[in-house]
């Protein structure tokens, strides 16, 4: 080097270390800068800088560019400016004496100081690059990327003196093209841009040439943005120092249409400086590209370039001259070499040569670029190879890639879990880089097959829309749609990426965790699992909270992460910011921009489940925000198309709650205004938060409009905000009908300010996607939004860590309670439970202190017992008034009354008096047929309508039987019965004796009966009419009052106050008594113990003594110490003996109702007739027992203390802990009472031993044939233990006679099977257009080669014969004969004609058929 050239390098380094001096980056900050660096919550990252100082701009940069604003580039500086408009005045007041000469005016100069200080903006974009750590180079690349600017490609580093290829910040930015194949058809492509193969345009100049290049090549893109930055770009300068030397790469990305520039995609690249000083650069890029295009002014012989243009030129390579100092046109001089002139002509047409001649060298050439490639030169450092961190990461990342190759992608989860100890390396930056790394690859071995699916997917969906728009409702329609759907799941299926692989190690901890060992093949201990997902979110990666597939929150998973997050930061206090909104609707974006974060965008990977992410809140703001971190969460889309027709609504109710109930304050995105979709949207987040009101959560919500063409339109913003407002009130009203809530207005149930709580938002693209870049304005309503949020969480007090994890176990628990619709009512209801349980202990244990405080008044004073009782009357009647002040009395309810306001307001057109409580005729249970209650339904252009008049005059004419079959009747009846019982275990579900009532039950069960119906219906010929839904409905509750009334009255005793306090008034002045004649503590305490013990006891006693009573029973009890069959004979036996018609008709048509009936009348029956001789017996066995344990528990408990010097504590503990097997008795029934003074323990086990046995008396004393049912709760009594053990079976009905399937396993495999069938008339079935009632059996039926049956209301039949054979019974025939004429006047039909009853029948009698019974069954 000589003394000239070491001179220009000292300059030139002088003037680096001054612009990173001016950007305050000097101090060995190369490479140390990071994304947690830059990704906080600043005071500067709420200001909207539009100009900045010098020591500003590299935070102003990366803040715009973080939010995705290609703005970031045209950042002015203040001081320049001032300085500018300083020296201006100066000159003009230097020559103010000559202020009217124009041409000495004009002729004053600031040239060389105007510029000369203005920091270039690329400059400072390059100066950041220079300094950041690998992680903030690849999202600085990244965000570059989608601001749809060139991409840092080679950077000649200053300070090292090498040139840098910057690989692996080009691993995470893949690009999406259209093309148009010979058949014109549109061809969809997505890749990765660092293994994309592509035609690439190389440019570079030679010396200086009055033309910008880079404005030149940004015609070929995009005209209307400037992707590569030249000199005519706002804020450029001549000064810059770090751009010479780097070269620079774009992508034209073409749309598929014939306007495009290009009609593939295509690479171009550009050298910045003169290629004359950057001979690697121009070497490796002439040798790559697949077009050359040099600009220079004109050629030279002597020029130092001559010898490099001239080998350009004779290389086969298509080579493209500009020269900007000539005026000629194009001209071909030669095959793939072309000079254009520039001088004096239009740039468009320059640019328009230009593009022809590159399209015409690019048609004759086949040589393609792939940018992976350029890391194969030796003379340029890869980063990737020379960061030994990023090196290590990729080998291990790439271990576990190689497992997956050849293997379906569905099944690659098994293949690769058990290496994912590689994930749990001790160096932090080698962790990270393997995890992107892994994350990377998993993008790349995925996307080719994903690209695939989904241009099948498109190509199906095409077909199924042209077949719809022409109304085909052929086979073919619905076999493409079966096809669409599976290759939809196929696409679902295919998806594999980094957070599936935290999702099974999540599923790995949690399975670990329960067996409290290692996975076996596992590398790592699981317990070192939640650290690294910890260290992930701490780093910046988002973590799945909902699983998106099986929808399911893991919480010991989630928990333990959270734990993890505590030890590494503190318990730190966060602000929650969720949001909601529709699918693809740009939630994930918005997030992305706002705060810098990595949710997933791209096509085809909409985000599914649920995900959080941590902000972090710099330390200048925490004391503003009130929080250490923002915690967001990001959600799919809400009405997914990929889980249409799958409970979409249930899905999404569930989705809105669990996020809306998480957020301190949630988004609501809205594309464009929409009223159909925002309805949708509306209906569903109103609904949530009115549920958040009332378990005392109050969340914000901010409603966003995204896509909205013009913002700026103040009126029509105040007309949108009016309507949204008028929208969200109409919902509240709507939600409030189903939540049973009071609210008129969506500001009953939520704080919501309609100026500033609603943005509208710009457009994303500034133009047509794909080479659009961001919307600056776009940028502008997302800094606006920043600030909203952060105002928000100012007044928040945010949420600690800790009671975040009991918030989401909470809400999900809560979730999982209710099957369809969620509501937090049951939360509601167990909170009342606690409420009136403390209440309760509360006045229990103030009466004891209380009764203690007067006693001491009276004690040793010689009172007579009237003056106590008389005094402790006083203090009594006090307390009672003042509890129930505190406590309003638990109301009667009348649960039939509620259910017919509810059904009233279902249909308003049914009168209230529809239902009469003595009738039969609306007992579905029992009803003869349910012909009256369908009708047929007929297709028309795919939707179903009544057929009018026909069901009329059937009816009239025919009666029911034309309207239903046999087996649409059995399955109808099937149905009823079904729905009855599963209405059932819900109720009991509700724990009502625990709980309480409540009106919102009867909205679950009917919504449950609705959606049964409904489900029923889509695979029959008819439609049921309303009445069905309601006497359905009705009928259910009406079998169910009296055991909700029966648990309301148990949990009224056991949670009313003044009725539980009331009870134990006896007890209360025992004590006072005591207390009054100077017992001591012991002794006082011993007898409060035996009182709290007397209800557990007697809960255990009678609960032991039903369960040896149902033992015994199902040995001693004829009817029911057999099986099913057994009980069904016996049935049938007591009904003959009877002769009650009415029963009959039941039991034929509701037998598991009537089995429930008759075991419930035995068991009760049973109890009466035996209580003395076998009940009672063993009701005191039982207390006898009992007594012994606590008495031994007492005497035990009193030696450990004494062996050990404890005190009562210890004494109290071993106590319960020892009855705990025996009693529902805890520590904590005792907290609450006085035993300062207890220190003498074989007194208060005296104590205990001498008073028990009056509990126990007394507990004998009430027990009775009427106590012993009332005061058991419904499951434990032993008729419902019996009709548990018989009525678990199979229920299902012959469609013909309805004779019941014998086989005792519910939802069986196979056919049902049926010994012995019935007489068709029995249940109301006659000949065809006849009213004769049908003598036939299935067995003759089947046996016969013409009887046939109608199997609709058309006259098409089907032979009984291809039906299933069974055998007769003669008790049926029998049956038939006795109740003929209860059977005629039943079903309003006559045994005549073909109906008539063979005379042999008759000949069997009662005893014959009793008889019949035990022969064949």
């Amino acid at each position: 080097m000589n003394n000239l050239q070491q001179e220009n390098t000292e300059k030139d380094m002088e003037k680096i270390n001054n612009l990173f001096h001016k950007l305050n980056l000097e101090g060995g900050s190369l490479n140390n800068l990071s994304p947690a660096d830059v990704l906080q919550i600043t005071t500067h990252a709420l200001q909207s800088n539009e100009s900045c100082a010098d020591e500003e701009l590299v935070q102003t940069f990366l803040q715009k560019l973080l939010m995705m604003n290609y703005r970031a580039r045209y950042i002015k500086n203040k001081e320049t400016s001032k300085q500018d408009q300083t020296k201006q005045g100066d000159l003009f007041e230097a020559r103010s004496e000559n202020v009217h000469d124009v041409f000495e005016i004009m002729s004053l100069s600031n040239k060389g100081t105007n510029r000369s200080d203005r920091i270039h903006p690329m400059d400072v974009q390059m100066a950041v690059f220079l300094c950041a750590d690998d992680f903030l180079k690849q999202l600085m690349v990244t965000k570059l990327s989608q601001c749809q600017y060139a991409l840092p490609l080679l950077v000649p580093n200053p300070f090292t003196h090498q040139t840098e290829f910057p690989l692996w910040t080009f691993r995470q930015i893949n690009k999406s093209w259209k093309t148009r194949n010979p058949k014109n058809e549109t061809i969809s492509q997505t890749q990765l841009i660092y293994k994309a193969q592509t035609p690439m345009v190389f440019f570079f100049r030679f010396d200086s040439v009055s033309s910008s290049k880079s404005e030149l090549m940004n015609s070929l893109i995009n005209e209307k943005h400037n992707t590569f930055f030249h000199r005519n770009c706002p804020g450029s300068s001549r000064s810059r120092v770090l751009m010479d030397g780097v070269v620079e790469i774009a992508w034209f990305c073409p749309s598929g249409k014939d306007t495009d520039q290009f009609n593939d995609c295509v690479a171009f690249c550009n050298l910045h400086g003169d290629a004359g000083d950057h001979e690697k650069q121009l070497q490796i890029l002439t040798e790559m590209s697949s077009v050359n295009v040099v600009l220079l002014a004109q050629l030279n012989r002597n020029s130092r370039s001559a010898k490099t243009i001239q080998n350009l030129y004779t290389n086969t390579k298509p080579l493209i001259f500009l020269f900007t100092e000539d005026e000629s046109t194009m001209i071909k001089t030669g095959k793939g070499k072309y000079k254009i002139g520039m001088k004096d002509r239009n740039q468009s047409e320059v640019s328009e040569n230009l593009r022809r001649a590159i399209n015409d060298c690019l048609s004759e050439s086949s040589s393609t670029f792939i940018l992976e490639d350029l890391s194969k030169h030796s003379d340029i450092r890869v980063d990737e190879k020379n960061n030994e961190d990023c090196r290590r990461g990729r080998e291990a990342a790439q271990s576990m890639i190689s497992l997956l190759v050849e293997k379906d992608l569905i099944g690659i989860k098994e293949s690769i879990l058990p290496h994912q100890g590689k994930m749990n390396s001790h160096d932090k930056h080698e962790k990270m880089f393997f995890i992107k790394w892994l994350g990377n690859l998993l993008d790349e071995y995925t996307s080719a097959d994903l690209s695939d699916i989904h241009h099948k997917y498109d190509e199906k969906w095409s077909k199924v829309l042209k077949l719809k728009e022409k109304h085909d409702q052929s086979k073919q329609l619905i076999a493409e749609q079966t096809e669409l759907e599976r290759i939809s799941e196929d696409l679902q299926a295919a998806g594999f990426g980094l957070e599936h692989i935290m999702r099974e190690i999540g599923q790995i901890y949690e399975s670990c965790s329960s067996v409290k060992k290692n996975k076996k093949g596992l590398q790592v201990h699981f317990s070192s699992l939640p650290s690294l997902a910890a260290e992930m979110m701490i780093s910046g990666f988002p973590l799945e909270l909902m699983d998106g597939d099986a929808v399911h929150v893991p919480l010991i998973w989630i928990s333990a992460v959270l734990d993890e997050l505590v030890k590494k930061l503190g318990d730190q206090r966060v602000f929650v910011l969720s949001i909601l909104g529709i699918q693809s609707s740009g939630k994930s974006t918005m997030l992305n921009a706002m705060f810098g974060l990595q949710f997933a965008v791209s096509a085809g990977r909409c985000t599914r489940g649920v995900f959080m992410q941590l902000v972090k809140v710099s330390d200048e703001m925490k004391t503003q925000m009130k929080s250490d971190y923002i915690l967001v969460v990001d959600t799919e889309g809400l009405r997914a198309l990929e889980l249409a027709g799958k409970s979409t609504k249930h899905h999404d109710n569930e989705l809105a709650t669990f996020v809306v109930g998480l957020g301190h304050l949630t988004l609501i995105n809205i594309f464009g205004e929409n009223p159909s979709e925002m309805q949708d949207v509306l209906q569903i987040v109103v609904q949530a938060l009115m549920r958040m009101k009332k378990v005392r959560l109050n969340p914000r919500c901010v409603f966003v409009h995204q896509n909205v063409s013009d913002v700026t339109a103040g009126e029509k913003n105040m007309e949108g905000r009016r309507r949204l407002q008028e929208k969200l009130d109409e919902m509240t009203k709507l939600a409030a009908k189903d939540e049973v809530y009071d609210a008129d207005r969506f500001s009953d149930i939520i704080r919501f300010d309609v100026q500033n709580d609603v943005k509208y938002f710009a457009q994303l693209w500034e133009g047509s996607p794909p080479m659009a870049p961001p919307n600056p304005n776009y940028c502008e309503n997302i800094q606006d939004l920043k600030k909203t949020i952060i105002s928000h969480a100012s007044q928040s007090d945010g949420i600690k860590s800790k009671d975040l994890q009991y918030r989401i176990k909470d809400l999900w628990e809560a979730l999982l309670n209710e099957r369809f619709v969620f509501s937090f009512r049951n939360s509601l209801q167990q909170g009342l439970k606690k409420k009136f349980d403390d209440k309760r202990k509360k006045h229990e244990d103030t009466l004891y202190k209380k009764s203690e405080e007067l006693a001491l008044k009276f004690k040793g004073k010689g009172n007579n017992e009237e003056t106590l009782k008389k005094e402790f009357d006083l203090f009594w009647k006090e307390w009672m008034e003042m509890i129930i002040t505190d406590n309003p009395k638990i109301k009667d309810i009348d649960i039939m009354r509620d259910v017919r306001e509810m059904l009233s307001k279902v249909y308003e057109s049914a009168p209230v008096d529809h239902w009469s409580e003595s009738s039969e005729d609306n007992n579905i249970f029992t009803v003869p047929s349910y012909s009256d209650y369908a009708i047929y339904k007929t297709s028309k252009k795919g939707k179903f309508e009544a057929v009018k008049g026909v069901y009329k005059a059937v009816k009239e004419t025919l009666g029911y039987t034309q309207t239903l079959s046999p087996e649409d009747e059995a399955q109808i009846r099937s149905l009823v019965a079904d729905v009855a019982q599963k209405t059932n275990e819900m109720i009991k579900s509700f724990k009502i004796s625990v709980t309480g009532y409540n009106k919102s039950y009867i909205q679950q069960v009917t919504d449950y009966i609705k959606a049964r119906i409904l489900a029923h219906e889509k695979g029959v010929k008819y439609v049921f009419k309303n009445e069905f839904f309601m006497d359905l409905s009705y009928c259910i509750f009406q079998k169910e009052t009296e055991m909700i009334t029966e648990q309301q009255r148990m949990f009224r005793e056991a949670n009313d106050p003044v009725l539980y306090l009331e009870k134990k008034r006896e007890e209360y002045y025992s004590i006072f008594q005591k207390y009054c004649k100077g017992s001591t503590s012991a002794a006082i305490f011993g007898e409060i113990i035996c009182q709290k013990l007397k209800e557990p006891i007697e809960q255990s006693v009678y609960k032991k003594t039903a369960k040896d009573l149902t033992d015994e029973i199902k040995s001693n009890s004829a009817a029911l110490n057999g099986n099913r069959s057994k009980l069904e004979k016996h049935i049938l036996k007591v009904l003959a003996k009877e002769e009650d018609f009415g029963k009959y008709i039941n039991y034929i048509h509701n037998p598991r109702d009537y089995f429930k009936s008759f075991i419930r009348d035995e068991v009760s029956q049973y109890i009466k007739d035996n209580f003395s001789v076998s009940v009672f017996p063993k009701m005191k066995e039982n207390i006898e027992l009992l007594q012994q344990k606590i008495i031994k528990a007492a005497r035990e408990s009193t030696e450990c203390v004494q062996a050990n010097r404890g005190d009562f504590g210890l004494w109290k503990k071993n106590f319960t802990q020892k009855l705990s097997a025996e009693l529902i008795f805890s520590e904590q029934d005792l907290s609450g009472v006085t035993h300062r003074d207890v220190e003498d323990f074989n007194i208060l086990k005296d104590v205990i031993t001498q008073e028990l046995p009056a509990i126990m008396s007394d507990i004998s004393r009430r027990f009775n044939t009427n106590t012993f049912p009332v005061n058991l709760d419904q499951d434990f009594r032993p008729e419902e233990i019996l009709i548990s053990h018989f009525c678990k079976c199979c229920w299902a009905q012959c469609p013909f006679c309805e004779a019941i399937c014998t086989n005792t396993i519910e939802n069986h495999d196979g056919d049902h099977s049926v010994p012995f069938h019935r007489v068709y008339g029995i249940i109301g079935v006659c000949f065809w257009k006849t009213t004769n009632l049908s003598p036939w059996v299935c067995t003759s039926c089947v046996a016969s080669n013409d009887r046939s049956f109608h199997h609709d209301a058309s006259d098409n039949t089907v032979l009984y014969k291809q039906y299933r054979t069974a055998g007769e019974l003669p008790y049926w025939k029998w049956f038939v004969c006795r109740f003929q004429k209860d059977l005629e006047k039943h079903y309003e039909k006559t045994f005549a004609g073909s109906g008539k009853i063979p005379d042999g029948w008759r000949t069997c009698t009662k005893q014959e058929a009793i008889k019949s019974l035990d022969t064949y069954i």
